[in-house]
């Protein structure tokens, strides 16, 4: 429970608007099933557990833009976050 808080945290920490962070409307992936997050961003760069949610990270510092998706056990998105220079601000 301590690790699925702490990365709850980590999403409303990395959502906030600050220098190099794009803060998205709420809708734009919040209950998408994991297939279909799957055909919009491919293959993940590397998951892991936390708790509850299974951790999702996509982009690299290379590509400019990072995005950080938290996807519960229903495998639907519960949260998610972005940061980085080429992430599009929606």
């Amino acid at each position: 429970m301590k690790l699925a808080l702490g990365a709850l945290l980590l999403l409303t920490l990395c959502s906030c608007k600050s220098s190099g962070i794009a803060q998205h409307r709420s809708g734009d992936l919040m209950g998408l099933d994991s297939f279909a997050l799957a055909t919009r961003y491919g293959t993940p760069a590397s998951l892991q557990h936390q708790g509850e949610y299974l951790q999702l990270n996509y982009g690299s510092d290379a590509a400019g833009c990072r995005i950080i998706v938290l996807v519960d056990q229903q495998q639907r998105v519960a949260g998610w976050a972005s940061s980085g220079k080429s992430c599009a601000v929606r």
